[in-house]
């Protein structure tokens, strides 16, 4: 799986993201991530995407776990390599949710949090 919480604790769910990912895999990693933002009555995401290689094919138009989720994410930090930037923002629908959404630089993990706890 290209999709994995690597942590939850403290208000942030660390996702990893490798590889690859399809939408089924998008999903279930959500599921979890929904219970722990409903248990904890909100959180942050940390996305770590190094590696990332893309997204397969299939239908991405499922939006419940945004309609879920939304009102109980505060922030969303995404990490990764300068040049998806563009479309992790575009598919993370910065400017769109409401939540603010920014991305760091491979290696700036500690700025990310940073601004995530901020």
């Amino acid at each position: 799986m290209s999709v994995k919480i690597l942590d939850a604790a403290d208000g942030i769910i660390t996702v990893e993201i490798t590889g690859t990912i399809s939408p089924a895999e998008l999903a279930a990693t959500q599921k979890i991530a929904l219970g722990h933002l409903q248990e904890w009555g909100g959180g942050a995401f940390l996305c770590i995407c190094e590696d990332f290689e893309g997204w397969t094919g299939g239908d991405w138009s499922d939006l419940s776990f945004q309609i879920e989720a939304d009102p109980l994410i505060r922030k969303m930090a995404v990490i990764g390599e300068s040049q998806w930037e563009d479309l992790a923002m575009a598919f993370t629908a910065k400017g769109i949710r409401p939540f603010p959404i920014e991305y760091f630089p491979s290696g700036c993990l500690p700025e990310a949090r940073a601004w995530l706890n901020s």
